[in-house]
């Protein structure tokens, strides 16, 4: 067993514990729904479902899955906690019961509403959850939500391209990859890993081909390299990006 395994093995025992058969399933997402997790530069995102959890069952599972007491392994753990009547009936809100951030390079956030706060991931990672049909534990995800349609969800892709817009200072590299994700997405319909959503994009956009393949680098090294993206070039392209899917 590989650290990943064990750590993915100890969320799911410690959420057991809390939610007392109440726990419906836990689901893996983001690069861990694709099989393209990569040491080093990703993060562990796990999607939970319990039925009807309390506040008090919400700041247990806050205290038993923060990096000091369950160490993560990633850089860190991004944990979306849904009530299964609620995740029924949900579209394109966040809706969540808890969105957990906790790592040694993520920010810590634990959140019970996301208040003023941007809401576009969580119809998107459901969605992308729904499709890949994986989980740790539970029944198939895809019976637990219902599919938002596509023209319905790209309004929601594109607001997520507008506001890695203002945060390319960060990680550059992340945000040109999402945006080749969110292009395909549009092309196809389907949700892919980034770095397949990369080589599709530079076989469609040859003209786009260094910045592509330069981000596809920096992802490669590490966090802190997504700075060193020429800031100019990736602005010119999310721009684009935004501009095919608002058309």
């Amino acid at each position: 067993m590989n650290n990943l395994d064990g750590y993915l093995g100890a969320v799911v025992d410690r959420l057991q514990v809390i939610f007392r058969g109440r726990l419906v399933g836990v689901y893996p997402a983001g690069s861990l729904a694709f099989d393209a997790y990569q040491p080093g530069r990703s993060d562990i995102d796990l999607v939970a479902v319990a039925d009807e959890p309390t506040p008090g069952e919400v700041g247990a599972v806050t205290a038993a899955l923060d990096h000091g007491a369950l160490p993560c392994p990633a850089a860190g753990l991004e944990f979306v906690l849904y009530d299964r009547a609620t995740l029924a009936t949900l579209s394109t809100e966040a809706g969540f019961a808890l969105n957990l951030n906790t790592g040694a390079q993520l920010p810590y956030k634990a959140e019970t509403d996301p208040g003023d706060g941007l809401t576009f991931w969580y119809p998107i990672d459901r969605d992308m959850v729904r499709q890949q049909r994986r989980a740790l534990i539970g029944p198939p995800f895809a019976g637990l939500v219902t599919r938002v349609r596509s023209r319905r969800l790209l309004p929601v892709v594109a607001e997520s391209v507008a506001a890695q817009l203002d945060g390319l200072g960060e990680h550059g590299d992340n945000a040109v990859l999402n945006g080749c994700r969110a292009l395909r997405y549009h092309a196809t319909h389907t949700w892919s890993p980034k770095r397949e959503a990369a080589a599709w994009a530079v076989e469609v956009l040859p003209q786009e081909s260094e910045l592509i393949e330069a981000a596809l680098a920096s992802h490669a090294s590490g966090r802190d390299a997504g700075r060193t993206l020429d800031r100019a070039a990736a602005t010119e392209f999310l721009t684009r990006v935004h501009a095919t899917l608002t058309a």
